[in-house]
Formats: structure tokens, C-alpha cells, sequence
């Protein structure tokens, strides 16, 4: 039951997110929603975004997040519902949202932490041919 609860809160919270930016560096970066095209890869486990520099990144429901040493990952899994699909490192992790619609809200939300280095969605970029 409290489990339910408290994904029905984090539903409510974040059932309206549309974030129309991701950080980089700290700085926000603006995006747009776009259409899927056949050139694109599955739409059902994919958003496309368009950067205002023409780039295009795919968002899945996978956060890259890096916090301070003495931080612990573990208050944001719990608070943001999330869950660890792999180390990458000391303090870098690769996490899971339930909810892909969710991705680039929570990993803001995470970037506006004092104690998170950094977060972003693990963006997928189109390959280009040199």
C-alpha cells in the first residue's frame, strides 16, 4: 500500500512534466519534442528531441548520474522511484526510470541537487557517416 502511494504521488508530481531542456555542464540546454520519422529506431522506447543546434538525441528511460563522494545514491532511488542498471564507475551510475515520459524531469530534478555533479538522460545520437 505505501509503495502504491507513493507512486501515485510521483505520478501526480510529475504527470504534467514536459521539460523542454536537459543540463549540460550545468547549463541548460533547450530541446524540442519531435515527430518519429522511419529513420528512427522504435518509438515505444524512444523520444526524439531536437537540440537548437540541429542535433538530435533519442531518450530512453536510462539517467546518468554522478554524485559527491560522501553522497549517497540511495535517497534518490528512493525518492525519484528509480533503480541502478550498472555502476559505471566510483559514484557513477547508470539508472533506471519506470517511465521514459519521466527521463528528462527527473534528471533535471537531479541536476539541481547540491550534492549530484552531474545528470543527464543516456542519450541516444544518431550515427554520421565522415
Amino acid at each position: 500500500m505505501k509503495s502504491l502511494m507513493i507512486f501515485l504521488m510521483l505520478l501526480l508530481q510529475y504527470g504534467s512534466a514536459d521539460d523542454t531542456y536537459y543540463y549540460k555542464n550545468n547549463h541548460q540546454v533547450a530541446i524540442t519534442k519531435i515527430p518519429i520519422t522511419n529513420s528512427y529506431r522504435d518509438s515505444s522506447t524512444i523520444d526524439y528531441y531536437k537540440t537548437d543546434n540541429g542535433v538530435t538525441l533519442g531518450v530512453t528511460n536510462k539517467i546518468i548520474v554522478k554524485i559527491a563522494s560522501e553522497s549517497d545514491i540511495k535517497k534518490y532511488l528512493n525518492a525519484f522511484n528509480l533503480t541502478i542498471e550498472k555502476e559505471l564507475g566510483k559514484n557513477l551510475y547508470l539508472l533506471k526510470a519506470e517511465n521514459k515520459s519521466l527521463t528528462l524531469d527527473i534528471s533535471n530534478r537531479l541536476s539541481e541537487k547540491e550534492d549530484v555533479e552531474y545528470a543527464h538522460p543516456d542519450f541516444i545520437k544518431k550515427r554520421v557517416s565522415r
